[in-house]
């Protein structure tokens, strides 16, 4: 008489289950009407800017997270700098 121990175990899979994707259905086959929009105004680009200087005392929370990555892209631009 076989033990346990001596023969192994057969283990029971499953089948993997397929699924059918149903293609999916348009809500209609009429197409909208174009609809009209006010003309857009451009405006004029700004020729001057104004460079702020604050202390770290005076800068939130997004500002002093940003910063370093500031430093770190300058430093970059340096150090690769082709001459």
């Amino acid at each position: 008489m076989p033990t346990a121990a001596t023969t192994p175990r057969k283990r029971r899979t499953r089948k993997a289950s397929t699924t059918v994707k149903q293609p999916r259905k348009s809500a209609s086959k009429v197409t909208p009407t174009p609809v009209q929009s006010a003309p857009v105004e451009v405006k004029p680009e700004v020729k001057s800017v104004e460079k702020v200087r604050r202390n770290l005392t005076q800068l939130d929370g997004f500002e002093l997270a940003i910063l370093p990555l500031i430093y770190l892209e300058g430093f970059a631009k340096l150090a690769f700098k082709v001459s």
